[in-house]
């Protein structure tokens, strides 16, 4: 199976340890992405969130949000993306659970 998330909360809200439970249980069962967006893009300069590269997950965010953000130099193991890629990529995956 491919699950996506999506995250536009903040890495300080109490999703953040809700989605890294998930991740770990989810990647078990096939592949997982998680797509930050809004404030969502302040898990880039997070380095907690290396954890989600260590388990195999497919991290990527939105390039336009960040820039709004005045996110200059995300993680290296983000991968810049759009929501329009996003709607592309929702189509592949067989659940989308959204955090915000």
């Amino acid at each position: 199976m491919k699950f996506l998330f999506i995250v536009s909360s903040n890495p300080f809200s109490k999703d953040y340890t809700s989605v890294l439970k998930l991740a770990r249980e989810l990647v078990k069962k096939g592949e997982v992405i998680i797509f930050f967006t809004g404030n969502g893009a302040y898990y880039t300069i997070r380095p907690e969130t290396e954890e989600f590269k260590r388990l195999g997950v497919r991290l990527l965010y939105c390039a336009h949000s960040a820039h709004q953000r005045g996110i200059k130099e995300p993680l290296p193991f983000f991968e810049s993306s759009s929501t329009y890629n996003l709607s592309k990529i929702m189509l592949e995956c067989d659940k989308v659970l959204s955090f915000n």
